[in-house]
């Protein structure tokens, strides 16, 4: 199997997510709370690969890097905070969806700013067998990442790094209880 580059992998996150909230308005409400649940994942491990990955390499490579960085985990933590709304609140609940509402626009701002920023500076900048190892790191980082928001949490290293992994293992302890019951 083909490595793949950060880029290819967080373009690919973006379309995933992009094709969650696009159908999660059309969902039933019955079938929205388990929806979220697939959409909370993908975003808090897309963020924290991110958070892990590409912004440590955009400061590293790019020239503005440390404000670029800057401005995409505010960005990102904006998002989780809306996330972690989201979750004290029930899925069918009016407060619900105009919360949703805000989460879809602000990660498709978010989303369309790192792939006309962020990613190109990247392509332009570091080689492509860095972008090839960044890819693998990004993918571990994933794999190891939080399954729900924990927006009081660093957003960057080395706090982010301690801290997730403690809570990667509380989410995942948590969402086997979820699904025992």
């Amino acid at each position: 199997m083909r490595k793949r580059t950060l880029n290819e992998l967080v373009l690919d996150d973006h379309k995933r997510i992009e094709e969650l909230l696009d159908r999660f308005d059309q969902l039933p409400r019955q079938r929205r709370a388990e929806a979220f649940r697939e959409l909370t994942e993908a975003l808090v491990q897309h963020e924290v690969a991110e958070e892990e990955v590409v912004y440590p390499a955009v400061r590293k490579f790019l020239v503005s890097g440390d404000e670029l960085a800057g401005r995409r985990i505010e960005e990102q933590a904006a998002a989780e905070e809306l996330l972690a709304q989201m979750e004290r609140t029930v899925s069918d609940d009016v407060g619900f969806m105009q919360l949703f509402v805000n989460l879809r626009d602000a990660v498709t701002e978010h989303a369309a700013a790192e792939e006309t920023t962020v990613l190109p500076d990247l392509a332009r900048t570091a080689t492509p067998d860095v972008l090839l190892q960044l890819g693998e790191q990004y993918e571990w980082a994933k794999s190891a990442a939080p399954t729900h928001p924990h927006p009081h949490l660093p957003h960057v290293p080395p706090g982010n790094l301690a801290l997730g992994t403690v809570a990667a293992v509380i989410d995942r302890i948590r969402d086997a209880i979820r699904k025992a019951s």
